[in-house]
């Protein structure tokens, strides 16, 4: 499934935006797999922002009614009792989009979060996110085509930027939002 949310790629006009004030939403998924049409969310990190800085955050863990992989568990860190303790994402997803609502998207390797964020909404009987939306991935290949790698946590180690718990979703939010600062400033 192709996310509906429209990438801004125009790099003045994406300046333009943030120089105004845009309010910016940086978010970033932990999921049980790698396709929506199998794997689930098992925890969301969001920080609201503009240039000036974090306006608000987001943050919650969801049970994905999946037995986590060892992978997984080794990656992020989230056992599967810490999910299982926790109430399923249609209990928390409209207060995420509420969250969401009338900023403009940050993620890296934004496809894959919106796909899943979309699957979850679709899930849930609730219309799919319909925010624009900016890839830091595609920006950091535009903008410092020189670094070896594209990779969040190699950027953030690159720029040094404080990645804090890697993997876990609300701090890659941040770190997220630290590289697309560091986008638009250059």
């Amino acid at each position: 499934m192709q996310h509906p949310n429209k990438k801004i790629t125009d790099l003045r006009r994406l300046r333009k935006l943030y120089e105004d004030g845009a309010v910016f939403t940086a978010f970033d998924t932990e999921t049980t797999g790698v396709s929506p049409t199998n794997s689930r969310i098992m925890e969301i990190g969001a920080v609201r922002f503009t240039k000036d800085g974090i306006l608000s955050k987001w943050t919650h863990l969801f049970d994905p009614d999946q037995i986590l992989s060892p992978f997984i568990i080794g990656l992020t860190h989230i056992t599967q009792e810490m999910v299982d303790a926790e109430d399923p994402i249609s209990m928390h997803l409209p207060s995420f989009i509420d969250f969401i609502k009338d900023t403009i998207l940050v993620a890296h390797n934004a496809q894959f979060d919106l796909n899943f964020l979309n699957a979850e909404c679709e899930l849930c009987h609730m219309p799919v996110t319909k925010n624009h939306a900016v890839d830091t991935l595609q920006l950091s290949r535009i903008i410092f085509p020189e670094t070896e790698s594209h990779k969040l946590d190699f950027l953030a180690d690159y720029f040094g930027i404080d990645k804090g718990s890697s993997h876990r979703a609300f701090d890659d939010a941040v770190t997220c939002m630290e590289l697309f600062k560091k986008c638009m400033e250059r």
